[in-house]
């Protein structure tokens, strides 16, 4: 993956993100599948968290891995979620992102403590290839099961909590990162494919969210709900169809405003909560005119913020992993 291709999707994540988290969190004073606009915004912004998996996984593999950066992406994982957990608790305002919840946190503490496990399966392909394809059907097999059974104790873990899903979209980032892998995903008649299909797999994946993801989120009456093996195949063929990305025109522009954008990621999932908690204290969400223009300005309002405290040495700790 080249390095326009990875900042266009660190970008769709942060959109995502802010995406997702904004109609979903206006549910309750104006319904978030009323036009069509809502209904499509809603459903391709559910890969925001598979897709920061997925790139945290390509970026650790780009790393130079020995025990101190092991030790270093550990410490900061700790640094953000206890730095803005106690804003959270002295700061009302405040409220919690994406990467600061327990479960995130967890999920990165065990990726980094196997650490050394990855580095072994990186030398061994078809180790690694064999390990995400039963994490993949195991994870799928689970979801599935959950949904199917749902009042066995056995599958009442909640979405975010199934670790194992988390694990697999990181290793899945790694195992792109391969180098036979990458130098195959790199030809231009593999991306030209991924392009070609994504349309089509996103229908597929449109069915089901028609007729499973929006059913089961006015059923729990608007209970949180991460999408995670069932849209496995639409992120892994969306991160190959943008690993080739080149501009043509006005290239330098567009680049800036990406690579500008892209650096913000983990500000953005942090951020973007209060921003909008902040932003709807101001602008009353009666219309879908407002409601997009709450989009846009909670995404624009988090990537400025983040940028000023990235500009900082020492600030730029609490939003960096």
């Amino acid at each position: 993956m080249n390095v326009t291709g990875l900042n266009v999707i660190k970008t769709m994540g942060c959109m995502a993100a802010v995406t997702f988290f904004t109609l979903y969190n206006t549910w309750d004073r104006y319904d978030y599948d009323y036009h069509w606009i809502l209904a499509f915004l809603t459903f391709i912004s559910t890969i925001a968290t598979p897709l920061f998996f997925v790139v945290a996984g390509i970026m650790d593999a780009r790393a130079e891995q020995d025990l101190r950066w092991q030790l270093t992406k550990i410490r900061n994982v700790v640094i953000v979620f206890l730095f803005w957990m106690t804003v959270y608790y002295l700061w009302e305002p405040y409220q919690r992102g994406y990467l600061i919840q327990p479960w995130f946190v967890f999920s990165f503490i065990v990726i980094y403590a196997f650490h050394p496990l990855v580095a072994w399966l990186s030398q061994h392909r078809l180790t690694f290839g064999f390990l995400v394809f039963t994490l993949l059907l195991f994870s799928y097999g689970y979801d599935l099961l959950a949904v199917l059974y749902p009042d066995v104790s056995l599958f009442r873990l909640e979405p975010q909590y199934r670790i194992w899903t988390w694990l697999l979209f990181y290793l899945t980032g790694q195992l792109l990162c391969e180098p036979l892998i990458e130098n195959w995903l790199n030809r231009k008649s593999v991306t030209r494919a991924a392009a070609i299909s994504l349309p089509f797999i996103y229908l597929f994946t449109w069915l089901y969210e028609q007729h499973f993801f929006f059913a089961l989120f006015k059923a729990d009456r608007n209970a949180f709900l991460l999408t995670g093996s069932q849209i496995y195949l639409l992120v892994v063929v969306l991160v190959v169809a943008a690993s080739r990305v080149r501009f043509r025109r006005n290239v330098a522009l567009k680049e800036t405003v990406l690579a500008t954008i892209s650096k913000t990621m983990t500000g953005v999932y942090i951020l973007h909560y209060s921003v909008f908690d902040l932003i709807t204290a101001l602008i009353p969400i009666n219309s879908l005119a407002a409601k997009l223009t709450l989009l846009v300005v909670t995404f624009v309002a988090s990537v400025l913020i983040s940028r000023l405290i990235l500009a900082s040495s020492l600030l730029k700790k609490v939003i960096t992993l």
